[in-house]
């Protein structure tokens, strides 16, 4: 199934249809960019990018790992402390360790991010798919008690079963996440 269709289709059964003005844009150029090869942001430079992206009317920038601690973490708190207009997320895994690092830095917002695809529930986490659903309702349950905007990121979407993709979402959005994310990885 190609990803519009994947897309249409969980937007179908989802029962809600994507309008222009409820797009927001979340700037990943912090996190992913540095995931590219050869790409390392010093911190002052990743301050001057978050005030760029803040500038330019970026909604939300995903600052980086929080967990990965050192000046990934300092870095984080930098960009958190500006003030700026948009939302400062911290990016983490399923898992309350993680999100204590996101409070640490002083982001308003935090992205739980867990597998959703059969492959990736068995042989990467090596779990069930109740499992999952646990653990990504937990993180966000915990994150929300700290008043966080959460966002939940299926990992590994394209090839999730559409009807647990589909329970993974409500579940997420029960547990108080404003969003969800389908990664395509």
């Amino acid at each position: 199934m190609r990803e519009i269709d994947l897309l249409t289709e969980f937007s179908r059964k989802a029962g809600s249809k994507l309008e222009p003005e409820n797009i927001k844009i979340d700037d990943t150029t912090l996190r992913d960019g540095e995931q590219t090869a050869g790409v390392v942001f010093a911190n002052d430079e990743k301050v001057h990018i978050a005030k760029m992206l803040d500038d330019i009317g970026v909604h939300q920038i995903e600052t980086g790992i929080p967990a990965m601690g050192g000046d990934e973490k300092e870095a984080i708190r930098k960009i958190a402390s500006l003030d700026l207009s948009c939302s400062i997320l911290g990016w983490n895994r399923a898992v309350k360790s993680d999100i204590d690092a996101s409070i640490e830095c002083g982001v308003d917002s935090v992205a739980v991010s867990i597998s959703s695809s059969d492959i990736h529930i068995e042989h990467k986490l090596r779990k069930s798919r109740e499992w999952v659903l646990e653990s990504m309702k937990s993180c966000v349950d915990y994150a929300k008690s700290f008043n966080l905007y959460v966002s939940v990121n299926a990992e590994d979407a394209s090839r999730s079963d559409m009807e647990f993709l589909l329970q993974f979402a409500r579940t997420a959005r029960d547990a108080g996440a404003g969003v969800l994310i389908c990664m395509y990885l």
